[in-house]
């Protein structure tokens, strides 16, 4: 007979019925799991570890330092072929659930021609190279997957913001350059800024944090800049941007952030402090020194207290250590040198249960050439560096003058070199002040006597400053003169041009200057002069803290551009000597 509907049913106990649905319901939702929820129709594992290790690799201050010829310790140090081999040695050899390349800033701008002359499209090609398949240009779509985050530094902004987000979002803009890939494809790396605002609105430039999942936990990024970025730039550069306090704009995240289920949270923090250098994981007793460290600290001090990490840069030094937040919380503090020289492992454990981090250290590591991995540069880096160093050979072999006979660094006994002359005078002539002074420290390479190339005028001022003025009062500018002999003693002396004076060895530091004279007519210490330098030198690194203290400044070229045109307009051929500016008796 046959089988009305609903028959067969019947015949089934209700206790088996229900036992087939569920097993219908569970087939359903494990099939939904595996062509919806994850790629490729597999299933992660689940999670056993009740902790993820986290690997976060720093980089801060590159500035474009694609080339070899460092030295630090006595010993060869950095470019990109070499610092690629640690880094990459360092993601191989770790036994981490995850790592994280951070930059804090600072990696372009100020650097040496095989990047600079290209507009440092080979250093954002080069970190480029270490993104994985998740990362996407520009910062408005990151992926919580990408391994890559940077912040901004005051020399992102050496060409102004046009050319800052050119850099992020990629294209050739009104560039005139040879491009290694072209057209520029931009960057990979997920740039943050949370402090950096339009001033019309007050709006972030950029998204101010991103987050990043490593094995099930969930790691936000915050960066920042420092405030002093509008001071170490041209006000064109930074136009319609106000920056403001570093603290208050990280924090000012944070609530939002936690609302998000996130606990675990680094700052990418352009600024930072010095400390006496030491090897291994983060020392528990280790100190600032008192010089230079107030920024950095002061702002960890204000930090809320769920912040555990901020990754440094700015003071090109080295920093490891634990620094108290507004709640007297231990905060993870590091900075890895500068120009690649070295870089941060921060090593997180963060409870899979909580999001919280549990454990926080780190090492900083010094790039050394000389051993290994840095013994076996990166093949891709070191073609990416020929490649680059080929585009900008025409530049560097442009003849720009001839010298009549060799302009030495050499010094006589006052402290006065030909080289150091012609530089002084050349910026006071560029930006057409009363008087000029730099370091000689500021001053690299002699000119040998023939044709002077690009390259050679270069190799004088290789640090890439930039030249800018300032009202001084004559009793300041005698002050200056007087900190050559202060304690602790100064690493350089001081070049000058548009001014002469004469010094007196036997007498006490503060004491020593008896003479000045400013184009022949003694100095007045109440009268105002207006005066060039460098940035670098106003920054008081050289101890010469008096240039801080002048007031109306203002920003011109690079000092490399202007020590060109300089010497291209002298007439030829150039013949520069020791006039005696500097007088010593005693």
């Amino acid at each position: 007979m046959a089988s009305t509907p609903g028959s067969w049913r019947e015949r089934i106990p209700v206790k088996v019925q229900i036992l087939a649905g569920l097993c219908v319901l569970c087939i359903l939702i494990l099939a939904l799991a595996l062509f919806s929820g994850f790629p490729g129709g597999t299933a992660p594992a689940p999670h056993t570890n009740a902790t993820v290790h986290i690997q976060i690799l720093e980089v801060n201050d590159f500035h474009g330092h694609m080339a070899a010829g460092q030295i630090m310790n006595n010993r060869p140090v950095g470019s990109a072929p070499v610092l690629a081999s640690y880094l990459k040695a360092a993601i191989a050899s770790e036994k981490a659930d995850g790592t994280i390349i951070a930059l804090p800033g600072d990696v372009i701008g100020s650097a040496p021609p095989v990047s600079g002359l290209l507009l440092d499209e080979p250093s954002m090609l080069f970190f480029n190279s270490f993104a994985n398949q998740y990362c996407t240009i520009g910062s408005n779509s990151p992926s919580v997957s990408c391994n890559m985050v940077a912040t901004l530094g005051n020399q992102e902004f050496n060409n102004g913001v046009p050319e800052v987000l050119r850099m992020i979002n990629g294209g050739n803009g009104a560039t005139n350059i040879t491009h290694i890939v072209d057209p520029y494809p931009g960057s990979k790396i997920d740039y943050v800024s949370s402090n950096v605002v339009w001033t019309a609105n007050n709006t972030p430039v950029l998204p101010p944090y991103t987050l990043r999942t490593v094995d099930g936990v969930t790691i936000a990024f915050i960066g920042a800049d420092t405030i002093s970025t509008p001071n170490l730039t041209t006000s064109a550069n930074v136009a319609n941007l106000t920056f403001r306090d570093e603290a208050d704009s990280i924090n000012q995240y944070i609530p939002e952030i936690q609302a998000q289920g996130v606990h675990a949270i680094v700052v990418l923090l352009h600024e930072g402090g010095n400390q006496t250098p030491y090897e291994g994981p983060t020392e528990g007793n280790a100190t600032l020194q008192t010089q230079g460290d107030e920024r950095v600290a002061g702002i960890v001090s204000r930090l809320d207290p769920a912040v555990d990490v901020v990754l440094s840069a700015h003071t090109h030094e080295f920093t490891n250590i634990y620094l108290n937040d507004s709640a007297g919380k231990p905060v993870l503090v590091t900075q890895a040198y500068m120009y690649g020289r070295g870089y941060g492992d921060i090593d997180l454990t963060i409870d899979r249960s909580t999001g919280e981090v549990v454990g926080k250290s780190a090492q900083i590591v010094t790039t050394y050439a000389d051993q290994a991995p840095g013994t076996s540069p990166d093949p891709a880096a070191t073609a990416l560096l020929n490649e680059a160093q080929n585009a900008v050979n025409p530049v560097e072999n442009q003849v720009i003058g001839t010298a009549a006979g060799n302009i030495t660094i050499a010094r006589n006994s006052a402290g006065e070199s030909a080289m150091g002359d012609l530089v002084a005078d050349e910026e006071r002539a560029t930006m057409k002040t009363d008087v000029a002074f730099d370091t000689s420290g500021d001053v690299f390479a002699n000119i040998s006597e023939g044709p002077i190339t690009w390259m050679d005028l270069y190799n004088v001022q290789p640090n890439a400053g930039t030249l800018m003025a300032m009202t001084m009062s004559g009793e300041q500018i005698k002050q200056t003169l007087e900190q050559q002999w202060q304690a602790p003693l100064p690493s350089s002396n001081l070049i000058v041009s548009g001014l002469s004076y004469t010094y007196d060895a036997a007498q006490p530091a503060g004491s020593k200057v008896i003479s000045v004279s400013v184009n022949g007519v003694p100095l007045n210490p109440n009268a105002t002069y207006t005066v060039a330098t460098v940035d670098t030198v106003t920054l008081g690194d050289d101890g010469y803290t008096t240039f801080g203290q002048g007031s109306n400044m203002s920003y011109g070229t690079t000092d490399v551009d202007a020590l060109v045109a300089y010497v291209k307009a002298l007439p030829q051929p150039v013949n520069v000597t020791i006039d005696g500016r500097i007088q010593r008796i005693n």
